[in-house]
């Protein structure tokens, strides 16, 4: 995540201001992800505009910015980034410099969460057991908007930056921050009673496992293949078989995979599960780092994405 060509930006840099500002498609919000998009368009609604470097379905990690990119990025009115490895990079040595702060803002999540007191989620050694063991550090996961407590932190900032730059739709901002805050306060308390009138507290993923926040807000157990949001890589016969025993002798109904993924490794297990009569089912998990083409011309949003997440966590705890 860390190793990025910097001498790209050097090039992309220069190229930048070597061109006219004329013609550039200018957004007033401009976030590297989706959870950054989609929570800054639920506070702005119609009196902002708001976009993500991202394409649908493109992956996270892989990204780095064009000419036209960094433009949006430089004549925007708010940029938003998470602020973890895989933008730091780019965004802090290469973005941030050139960001005429009297004009564009600037909202780094994960500083948000810490300066709201939450602290940051960290792959604990006792942790994801069968998933492989050449880490060579400690994963620190930063999907900070997975916690619903870190999401209204992001969203009470996101409400403050825009009143600072437009005070005279102060009052809709806040409308629609509190509007938002309301649905996410029901998804949480759908959630919390779920987790409690259940005897089960296991969730299994057989991918990345990018919900840190999520498991340690809801007291939930967890395993995944690979630790945190590293890249996909195959699963060795161990780590598939440590997930198969998982699910069968904790009676568990559901294997999960997150969005975007191949899900070959849970298709293995589903099927060794099967040849032992033990009937499991593969679904989805939303973590929001980014949406499909076709979730995205849906326009479907965190809230939809959350609400899909509590019926399929019903269905993995009953």
């Amino acid at each position: 995540m860390k190793k990025r060509l910097l001498g790209l930006f050097l090039i992309l840099i220069g190229g930048l201001f070597g061109l006219s500002s004329c013609g550039i498609n200018k957004t007033d919000i401009v976030s590297t992800c989706y959870a950054g998009y989609d929570l800054a368009k639920s506070v702005a609604k119609d009196k902002m505009t708001s976009s993500m470097l991202l394409n649908p379905g493109e992956e996270l990690h892989d990204y780095s910015p064009s000419v036209s990119d960094i433009e949006r990025i430089i004549n925007s009115k708010l940029f938003i980034y998470i602020g973890g490895e895989s933008d730091e990079v780019w965004v802090e040595k290469q973005i941030l410099p050139e960001i005429d702060e009297s004009k564009t803002k600037v909202i780094n999540m994960m500083d948000v969460v810490k300066n709201g007191g939450n602290t940051y989620a960290e792959e604990e050694p006792e942790a994801a057991e069968s998933s492989e063991e050449d880490e060579e550090e400690t994963e620190l996961d930063e999907h900070v908007w997975n916690s619903i407590i870190n999401q209204k932190l992001i969203i009470n900032e996101i409400c403050n930056v825009l009143i600072s730059i437009d005070k005279e739709n102060e009052n809709s901002y806040i409308s629609n921050k509190n509007e938002y805050i309301k649905q996410i306060d029901e998804i949480d308390l759908s959630i919390k009673d779920i987790v409690s009138n259940s005897s089960k507290k296991l969730l299994v993923f057989a991918d990345r496992f990018p919900l840190l926040y999520f498991v340690k807000e809801y007291n939930l157990a967890y395993d995944a293949a690979f630790k945190g949001c590293e890249s996909a890589k195959e699963a060795n016969p161990k780590t598939i078989e440590a997930l198969t025993n998982k699910v069968k002798n904790n009676n568990l109904n559901v294997i999960f995979v997150i969005e975007l993924s191949e899900s070959n490794i849970a298709d293995t297990i589903v099927n060794n599960c099967k040849k032992d009569g033990h009937d499991v089912k593969k679904m989805v998990f939303y973590t929001m780092h980014n949406v499909s083409k076709e979730d995205y011309n849906k326009g479907l949003t965190i809230i939809d994405f959350m609400k899909i997440n509590i019926e399929s966590l019903k269905e993995a705890l009953k």
